[in-house]
């Protein structure tokens, strides 16, 4: 983002990619990058440095006196598109050339035999153990069933700090998919690949087809493997038909779509992951398309009657009452704002709901405490004698490259999605009958990967994999693609964020078709339909 406004502000012709200037640490190299020359100017200088960029820069001017650049491109905001992850016949992989190459293989167990074996009859060199060291062509991770991350994201990050031509992983395991993904944009010279294989087949079948993975017929990053069949994933358009695409009724307002979920003023849905963003949007469609009762859990306090500080409006006001007010450190500042700013959209959600004619409450619980979280399930369905509908969407994201993130970081963004679904799901078997559906909001990301997104990737297509064990009722899981922000519930996508994705020609979802095209989704989509992707561009 900073890359960005800082290519815009100076009118700088980077042609179109700001990613290695994204890339950049020091000053100097920023200068270097957009093709002008380092400052010759001493700390404490009353001077404007005389710093030029460029031929693309006409008026050669200095820094604070350059001619203002061009318009910034509009956003494009449009309804989202429907998709699916469609299975795709691949060519099959010939037995690979590795006579002489080098192999770890991390697991034990009958697969890892059955590696090792096929790997040395190919003149390979094969050795299994329990940790990674350098020094080998490639790391194969062959896990004994059992979850793999977020456990081994350390022994991940240091095999591929070691450069292998090769990482492989045996499948199918919960988030893989997304994690590999996203591992196959990072390192874009080492063939990253997760092999899913049949549990009916003997250790030896699974074995030949997973080295033959070696290949590099393609750069597929998620492989399914069955007797002679080999299978990749495409993301393709799918429409719900006439009703799903244009909506029910005469205005097309999902009051049609909430009458075939059963939805009516006696109805009880659960909203997970704060009064605030894409879930408060969805809380208002239901309030204005069912009139039900709303119940929202989130991690943010549940908010005094009134505003600390109600003359700061915007969150530099906020930082100058909190200084004011004797607050000194910079981050206990911005933790402040961030809990004001979210106690107010809690507020805010609450006051529309109920002007919508919706009866809303919402609870602070921490998704990561299971007996906080099955106790608030069970005194909501106590309260009303049923819950309807569950919509979960509570994350967190801390984005960083594989080689900076940390197992810590890893394991909360993981965490947090993942562990607080699980969590939730397993609450509703709790209940005298369960609810008609589940929606799990993830991100496309898990479908298509995404650089410094490894951990939220995998979370986000880990969903899928509980949706689809749910017993009870309809669980799909929905992957979006990024919203607009309107100023009032942003999300994740900053104004900043959306001027970027502008410039790179990324349309944003719009706000309103979204949670219309959501109601759809679960009015008229296919029961048997466990994830989709909901999106107005790819990424």
């Amino acid at each position: 983002e900073i890359a960005g406004e800082l290519a815009t502000r100076l009118n700088l012709d980077t042609g179109g990619d700001v990613e290695e200037l994204a890339k950049a640490r020091t000053a100097s190299a920023i200068a270097e990058l957009v093709g002008g020359e380092r400052p010759n100017v001493a700390f404490g200088a009353s001077s404007a440095p005389n710093v030029a960029f460029g031929a693309s820069d006409a008026t050669n001017a200095t820094l604070g006196r350059s001619e203002p650049g061009p318009a910034e491109p509009a956003p494009v905001i449009v309804a989202p598109k429907r998709l699916v992850m469609a299975e795709c016949e691949l060519a099959l992989a010939e037995t690979p050339d590795v006579a002489g190459r080098t192999f770890l293989l991390l697991g034990r167990g009958p697969l890892a035999e059955a590696v090792r074996t096929r790997l040395t009859g190919l003149g390979a060199t094969a050795e299994v153990a329990d940790d990674v060291r350098a020094g080998f062509d490639g790391v194969l991770f062959l896990p004994d069933g059992g979850p793999v991350l977020p456990a081994a994201f350390p022994q991940y990050q240091a095999a591929l700090a070691a450069t292998p031509a090769w990482l492989l992983t045996a499948g199918p395991g919960e988030g893989l998919r997304g994690f590999h993904r996203s591992l196959a944009r990072e390192y874009p010279d080492t063939l990253t690949r997760v092999v899913e294989l049949s549990p009916a087949e003997s250790p030896e079948a699974r074995a030949a087809a997973f080295v033959a993975e070696l290949s590099t017929v393609d750069r597929e990053p998620v492989v399914v493997r069955e007797g002679a069949t080999r299978k990749g994933f495409r993301m393709t358009e799918q429409g719900l038909g006439l009703l799903g695409s244009s909506g029910a009724g005469p205005a097309g307002d999902g009051a049609a779509e909430a009458a075939a979920l059963g939805l009516d003023r006696d109805s009880v849905v659960l909203l997970v992951g704060g009064a605030k963003g894409i879930t408060a949007r969805f809380a208002a469609t239901l309030a204005g398309t069912a009139r039900c009762r709303i119940e929202l859990l989130g991690r943010t306090p549940v908010p005094a009657a009134d505003d600390e500080y109600p003359q700061a409006r915007d969150a530099k006001d906020l930082r100058a009452a909190l200084i004011k007010a004797g607050l000194k450190s910079p981050a206990e500042i911005e933790r402040t704002i961030r809990r004001i700013q979210g106690e107010r959209e809690v507020r805010q959600t609450l006051g529309k709901l109920e002007a919508l004619g919706s009866p809303a409450r919402y609870q602070s619980v921490d998704m990561l405490d299971a007996e906080a979280v099955h106790r608030a399930v069970k005194e909501i369905h106590a309260e009303h004698g049923r819950l309807d509908g569950i919509v979960y969407a509570a994350g967190v994201i801390e984005d960083k490259l594989v080689a900076e993130k940390t197992p810590e970081s890893f394991g909360r963004v993981y965490g947090t999605k993942v562990d607080g679904a699980r969590t939730l799901l397993e609450a509703t078997a709790d209940l005298p009958d369960e609810p008609k559906f589940v929606v799990l909001f993830g991100s496309i990301a898990a479908t298509l990967g995404n650089r410094g997104q490894s951990d939220y990737a995998a979370a986000n297509d880990a969903l899928e994999s509980l949706g689809r064990r749910w017993p009870a009722g309809r669980a799909v899981t929905v992957h979006w693609g990024p919203w607009a922000p309107t100023g009032d519930h942003d999300g994740m996508v900053t104004p900043e964020l959306m001027r970027d994705y502008a410039r790179r020609g990324i349309a944003l979802i719009d706000p309103e078709e979204g949670t219309l095209g959501l109601l759809r989704e679960l009015a008229w989509g296919r029961p048997e339909t466990a994830a989709v992707v909901h999106t107005a561009s790819g990424w």
